[in-house]
Parts: C-alpha cells; sequence; structure tokens
C-alpha cells in the first residue's frame, strides 16, 4: 500500500484471484480515523452487455462482476463488449452490489490491476 497524505490518497494493488469487497475497503478507512471518499478502479476484464443494454464488467483473474452504470463513457465501450479491454472507473461502493461509472477506457490502453481510494 502507498499512501500520500497531501493528496489524502492511498493506492492498493490486489493479489491475482482474489475479489475486492469494496464496503469492508471503506468501512477499515473509516475504522481507521478517516474517511472514505472516492474509490478508483484500474482493472482489465471483459464487459458484458445484456438484451436489456445493461452492462456488466467482469475483472479478469477474479471472475468479480460488477454492474456499470449508464454515462457517456459507456457507450462506445459496448461495441467493445467480448473482448478484454482495460477501464478506469468509480466504484459506487455504497450500492449493493457496487456499480461501476466508467471514467476512461480505451482499447489499447495501459490498464493498472489494483484500486485507489481518495479521501474527501
Amino acid at each position: 500500500m502507498k499512501t500520500e497524505l497531501s493528496t489524502q490518497s492511498s493506492t492498493l494493488t490486489f493479489k491475482p484471484g482474489r475479489p475486492i469487497d469494496f464496503r469492508a475497503l471503506a468501512d477499515a478507512v473509516d475504522r481507521a480515523g478517516f474517511k472514505a471518499g472516492k474509490i478508483t478502479l484500474w482493472a482489465t476484464g471483459t464487459l458484458k452487455v445484456g438484451a436489456d443494454g445493461r452492462a456488466i464488467f467482469t475483472v479478469s483473474g477474479t471472475n468479480q462482476a460488477l454492474p456499470v452504470a449508464d454515462s457517456p463513457q459507456l457507450a462506445p465501450l459496448k461495441k467493445e463488449a467480448g473482448k478484454e479491454i482495460p477501464i478506469v472507473a468509480e466504484v459506487r461502493f455504497q450500492e449493493t452490489p457496487p456499480r461501476l461509472v466508467i471514467a476512461s477506457a480505451k482499447p489499447g490502453m495501459e490498464g493498472m490491476p489494483g484500486m485507489k481510494g481518495m479521501g474527501q
């Protein structure tokens, strides 16, 4: 774990094959005396789009499936459905199950497995 007090952020890299419990992570930050703010996920995985247009992102190596919120950044990614792609997304960890809001994703973009949580 790398923590930057000046930016109030921490970067965590998780072991491959282990799903992340975002709510438990935020609770641990709160118990440590800080306020869990925004969680940003860098991951590589596969986007699936259902017949109803709803998208699910499955993280490679963990098979953790996360619903994806509709956003302008999601629309162009739908044509990449079924392919492994890297994404950067904000995790809405307060929702059950957590949902992703895509911040950026491009075919060929360098993905960084792991997560960054920023206090607010």
